[in-house]
């Protein structure tokens, strides 16, 4: 069990490492801070006018050790991610964190996320689409513009739901 779990955080260590490298070759700003639900956080560059909150999920290999035809041989093809926390589980949301960055660690490869699009305690993802040379920065630029969309929707509807300011006397507005 102990060896296990040293395993698992050797495992997520090097996909937040990985992902913060990967950033930073793109040109964000990037720091570890290790909070509940975010690894880290993206700062400023390639676009980024506000600072984005990203969660970090690894995998290792693909399902093909568990899946297996008649002969035995491995047929899976589907990275596996645990996209939750928590006891009981529950999948990320908004209040955790903006990105989920799924690292494909034998592949050196990242599909980042908003985490609005992402349903679920599991989120798996063919081998294939790892296959895109380009995948961390085209995955990237959608993230951060479906989040910079998703925030400014709600902050318009937050505004259109805000009470009418209440006057007090002397012309005093609160």
């Amino acid at each position: 069990m102990a060896k296990n779990f040293r395993a698992e955080k050797l495992t997520g260590t090097a996909g937040e490492l990985f992902t913060a490298f990967e950033l930073t070759m793109l040109g964000v700003s990037c720091d570890l801070v290790k909070q509940d639900g975010t690894d880290l956080i993206a700062i400023k560059g390639h676009g980024l006018p506000i600072a984005l909150r990203v969660e970090v999920k690894t995998s290792t290999h693909t399902n093909e050790k568990y899946k297996k035809n008649k002969a035995g041989i491995g047929v899976g093809k589907q990275y596996s991610f645990t996209t939750s926390k928590g006891s009981p589980k529950r999948a990320y949301t908004k209040e955790d964190c903006d990105i989920l960055a799924l690292v494909c660690l034998p592949l050196r490869k990242i599909q980042f996320l908003p985490v609005g699009m992402v349903r679920g305690i599991t989120k798996r993802i063919h081998k294939d689409t790892f296959n895109d040379d380009n995948i961390t920065e085209k995955s990237w630029k959608f993230a951060v513009e479906r989040c910079l969309y998703e925030s400014s929707r709600a902050i318009q509807q937050h505004e259109a739901n805000l009470p009418l300011p209440i006057p007090l006397h002397f012309g005093i507005v609160v």
